[in-house]
């Protein structure tokens, strides 16, 4: 991914989107994935003009949960909100900002924005879209009895004035380099309708596809949004997104062409896909999923820096990765490589060297000299690396006198745990992307929800994400990222253990046109087709 600019790059035509040609089967090797560079996409044109009309039937790993994008917390929703909703920015095909519902913006100053939007633009009710459609949003967003994870990441935004049906102007409290990047990002900068309620289960937006039904463990599905504002497209006149429980139905179905498109999860399943068959598309994503162990720092014993640090300490990263992964990853603090902000999230960090010893010595210096039983460790059951990882590290920390207890909980409950801070003490959230580091330190500042949740009191560290967030310089924010990042493993906070590419995209050669981003959501799916 690359560094978005401040200024918005011009719409993108055809050419961008996507490849047409089966020799992507080559970025997945044997040994793991190759990135695709983003300039590769932008060289395969289709041959054949687009064909509209047909339906998409892509296969999903978990339904959605909730649909409102200003209140959902869950990835697994994300595929679903970045074709229902638009925002006032987007990423184009080549990770750059670019309009979608703004036709551009003017900076007055370093901390205005005035955002043009586009007129005759509409919602799926018919409903106008205007001004005060985006002055709504943002306000629910910063109203505190919203909950919205999104307040933290908009905390620079002082205000949202509408100047006329169509200009919006942003006033900033502080210079913000992650502003322009969060509005493009969906769901952190979709637009939702005034006075429509109920959109977590009936939504209604701007985007190219329009809600049709939901029938929960089963299926999604979407249809053609005839005044979507981008004459002609989408191409498809459905896209039906249908829910497989696990690896092995999912690539079977595809396999048999239930479904024409999905994306899994194990790097060695990728590849074993990719090798049967001449008639898969391939395309593997950037490393953009960090596995994290989040630590309930309100009381004993991880009250205690020592104990934390003992933990890291006791844990072996690289023989997590190699023996998960197949070393399709690498050992990182909490910023994956695709991100922006200068600092790709590896180098030396404090407490990452494997040392059982040294992790003893910790342990009898806090008290412990005999070991210590840490209680509940709760992860996510439906993901069967995530569930291997925490088998292997249960027996790391036990060399190490650290005893666990694995917990495997189903998503809906975890999340709502973890946001409340009502996990016992260990509790693994994997991150996926974000379009700023600064999303991700949002979790353990201290005056964010989910750094109260767990504990965070570190003024100093909040002082210092203020500042890297503010900092306009690319290397000089890099720096500031860097030194985040070593506070962070220096007082064991979080215990990250390795980063990877969240999803492998596979899809059948007749379909044409998508493009596969850094960010993990499929809204290309707007200039997909399908080759007759």
């Amino acid at each position: 991914m690359t560094t978005p600019s401040g200024e918005m790059a011009a719409g993108q035509d055809g050419a961008l989107r996507g490849p047409s040609r089966r020799s992507l089967l080559q970025l997945l090797t044997a040994g793991g994935a190759a990135l695709a560079a983003p300039g590769l996409w932008s060289t395969l044109a289709a041959a054949q003009a687009p064909v509209a009309g047909g339906t998409l039937t892509i296969g999903a790993d978990a339904d959605p949960i909730g649909l409102d994008p200003v209140t959902v917390n869950a990835f697994s929703s994300y595929d679903f909100t970045s074709l229902i909703y638009s925002g006032l920015l987007r990423w184009n095909a080549r990770m750059q900002v670019e309009p979608d519902l703004a036709t551009g913006y003017e900076q007055p100053d370093p901390k205005t924005y005035l955002f043009r939007l586009r007129q005759g633009v509409k919602f799926h009710n018919g409903k106008d879209f205007t001004a005060a459609d985006v002055k709504h949003t943002f306000d629910r967003i910063m109203d505190p009895a919203t909950g919205s994870r999104l307040k933290a990441l908009y905390s620079s935004v002082e205000s949202v004035t509408v100047v006329d049906p169509f200009t919006v102007r942003f006033q900033l409290n502080a210079t913000d380099a992650a502003f322009l990047s969060n509005l493009a990002t969906n769901p952190n900068g979709a637009i939702v309708p005034a006075g429509v309620d109920g959109i977590n289960t009936q939504p209604v937006g701007t985007g190219p596809f329009a809600f049709e039904a939901y029938q929960p463990n089963q299926q999604f599905s979407l249809t053609r949004f005839a005044d979507y504002y981008e004459k002609g497209e989408p191409y498809l006149a459905k896209v039906v997104f249908r829910f497989f429980k696990d690896q092995a139905t999912l690539t079977s179905a595809l396999r048999s062409r239930a479904i024409d498109m999905t994306w899994v999860k194990d790097p060695k399943v990728a590849a074993a896909i990719a090798r049967t068959s001449p008639q898969f598309v391939s395309a593997p994503g950037q490393t953009s999923r960090t596995f994290p162990i989040w630590l309930n720092m309100k009381a004993k014993p991880l009250n205690d820096v020592r104990v934390r640090r003992a933990l890291s300490l006791a844990t072996d990263r690289k023989a997590c990765l190699d023996t998960v992964l197949g070393g399709s990853g690498k050992v990182g603090a909490m910023i994956p490589e695709s991100q922006v902000g200068g600092y790709d999230g590896t180098g030396e960090m404090p407490y990452y060297r494997h040392d059982p010893a040294a992790a003893k010595a910790l342990l009898a210096e806090a008290g412990y000299p005999g070991g210590i039983d840490l209680g509940d460790y709760i992860i996510v059951a439906a993901n069967p690396l995530d569930v291997a990882c925490a088998q292997i590290l249960q027996q790391q920390w036990q060399t190490a006198g650290i005893a666990v207890k694995l917990v495997p909980m189903e998503t809906a409950p975890l999340l709502s745990a973890w946001a409340n801070g009502t996990w016992p003490t260990l509790l693994s959230v994997a991150l996926s992307w974000t379009p700023d580091p600064d999303a991700i330190f949002q979790y353990v500042k201290s005056d964010s929800g989910f750094g109260k949740a767990m504990g965070s009191n570190d003024p100093e560290l909040d002082r210092m994400i203020l500042e890297a967030r503010a900092e306009l310089d690319v290397a000089g924010r890099a720096a500031k990222n860097l030194a985040i990042q070593q506070r962070i493993a220096d007082n064991a906070y979080v215990i990250q253990i390795y980063q990877y590419p969240l999803r492998w995209e596979i899809w059948r050669d007749y379909v044409q046109g998508y493009v596969p981003l850094a960010a993990n959501i499929r809204s290309f799916v707007r200039t997909t087709w399908l080759k007759k």
